[in-house]
């Protein structure tokens, strides 16, 4: 396989069960979702419905991998805690975050750039939705890195 047998392109309906097949196939290898069984449908994991865009990898039109971008956090009871934290620690109101949600591939599709092309659709529709923080366009100019952020939450140990 080379990297000209796949493509990313915007996620269609038809597309989220051959999606939630190659979660669940993938997740005994790579342990993501960390919870197994999910503790609700995959669609709701895949955002099927709520995502503000979506993308699938395919290959010889099946899909094979997704990554989508989702608003601000939301289903758990720290999820407006978390969204305070990120907007401030980014100076920027919680409707200014861009939310990077089910990054996966299987893995026969591995090695030939799907993560880093779709992790580059998802940021650059980031951008055009102007989620992109002023202080980063400022520092680094319309062209420079982004960033990622990674948060894990730590228990209180009280």
């Amino acid at each position: 396989m080379t990297p000209g047998d796949v493509r990313v392109r915007l996620r269609e309906p038809e597309d989220v069960p051959g999606l939630a097949a190659t979660l669940l196939a993938q997740q005994p290898g790579t342990r993501y979702p960390f919870r197994d069984p999910l503790p609700v449908p995959v669609e709701d994991f895949l955002h099927a419905s709520d995502a503000v865009r979506a993308w699938t990898a395919e290959l010889a039109g099946r899909p094979v991998g997704h990554v989508c971008h989702v608003g601000p956090a939301r289903g758990f009871a720290a999820a407006d805690v978390l969204d305070e934290l990120c907007a401030r620690a980014h100076g920027c109101e919680v409707g200014r975050l861009a939310w990077l949600s089910a990054l996966f591939v299987a893995p026969e599709a591995r090695g030939v750039g799907l993560g880093r092309r779709r992790l580059a659709a998802v940021v650059d529709d980031a951008v055009r939705c102007g989620l992109r923080p002023d202080w980063l366009r400022e520092a680094a100019g319309e062209e420079g890195a982004d960033v990622q952020v990674m948060v894990r939450t730590v228990p209180d140990p009280a």
